[in-house]
């Protein structure tokens, strides 16, 4: 016996009632939609299709990798048709300004492609729920929508989803779920780096302060810097790797900015490509670095950082502000 299956984000039941008082007048002026029943509204994160009914259980526990990733805060954003030209399904989008549903769908998508269930789609993931579709073989117009509800939504939990299609339309049943944030220590390195960053990003724009990294880094942390720059030396503990952080927002009155080029799992180290920026004394002033991090219960244990240039990085790290800066 196989099972139609996918793993959803579900919606706190609040936002599931907005989301139905939002789209019954613009039901009601648009033929041929079907509304999706309200108490299975959700935010698909990874459509598995027919799976065997015996690899239900490990499915499940497989999805059990987001326990570690924090609960999402989000909003709903713009009403969409999709897809634009011939439009099939009525959705709103869910917003991911902070990145955090990308990052639960990332870590979802690669315990489940590591089993052999799912093939990750080409098009980039898009945060929604429909909350109504188009009638089969009916043909509508994308018309104008009104805004949805601009309320804050609370993401908590994800579900494994069995669905059964009939004629009065699919019905779901949960096959098993997961607390978000429920065992913080078995959180993906991958994300756990990428929430760092994101993090990081708000402390050297001086919109957060250092004190909100602190629950990412384990107690011991390390942070090698190499060279012999103001900010080289190792940074032992957590007092120590915060104040160096902060010197390097200092150095650069918040102006300093990371571009992540890319992130990988390489053995039991996350090692990340990135760029950064700043402006000193009125220079402009760039560099690239790799990242390699330990990560361990949930939070970063050390960090390896290998400018690709050290000279440079020396000079644009030097306590001497009024000495020139190459720009590389």
């Amino acid at each position: 016996m196989s099972a139609r299956l996918f793993v959803a984000l579900e919606l706190p039941a609040d936002a599931r009632d907005e989301l139905a008082r939002w789209r019954s007048p613009v039901a009601a002026s648009v033929p041929d939609l079907r509304l999706v029943d309200a108490d299975d509204l959700h935010v698909t994160l990874c459509f598995l299709g027919s799976r065997a009914e015996e690899e239900i259980e490990a499915i499940g526990a497989a999805c059990g990798v987001v326990a570690g990733e924090p609960p999402a805060d989000s909003a709903f954003g713009s009403a969409l048709w999709l897809p634009a030209r011939r439009p099939r399904v009525l959705a709103v989008e869910l917003r991911d300004d902070e990145g955090a549903l990308a990052r639960i769908q990332s870590v979802l998508s690669r315990a489940l492609v590591a089993g052999g269930w799912y093939a990750p789609e080409s098009r980039p993931f898009l945060a929604h729920v429909t909350v109504a579709r188009v009638a089969r073989d009916a043909r509508i117009r994308g018309v104008e929508l009104p805004a949805p509800p601009g309320s804050a939504v609370r993401c908590s939990r994800v579900t494994l989803y069995r669905s059964r299609l009939g004629a009065g339309g699919a019905r779901y049943s949960a096959e098993a779920s997961v607390e978000l944030g429920s065992a913080p220590g078995a959180a993906d390195p991958v994300s756990v780096v990428q929430r760092f960053y994101a993090t990081q990003a708000k402390v050297y724009a001086a919109s957060a302060g250092v004190d909100s990294l602190r629950e990412l880094l384990g107690d011991d942390v390390v942070w090698h810097v190499p060279g012999a720059s103001a900010i080289a030396g190792e940074h032992r503990g957590v007092e120590a790797v915060l104040e160096y952080f902060d010197t390097r927002r200092r150095m650069t009155d918040s102006t300093f900015r990371v571009t992540v080029h890319g992130v990988a799992m390489i053995g039991d180290r996350v090692v990340q490509l990135a760029g950064g920026r700043a402006s000193r004394c009125g220079r402009d002033l760039v560099w690239e670095t790799v990242g390699v991090f330990r990560v361990a219960g949930g939070r970063i244990a050390e960090c390896w950082l290998v400018p690709f240039d050290q000279a440079a990085f020396d000079e644009i790290w030097s306590e001497d502000a009024n000495r020139p800066h190459p720009a590389k």
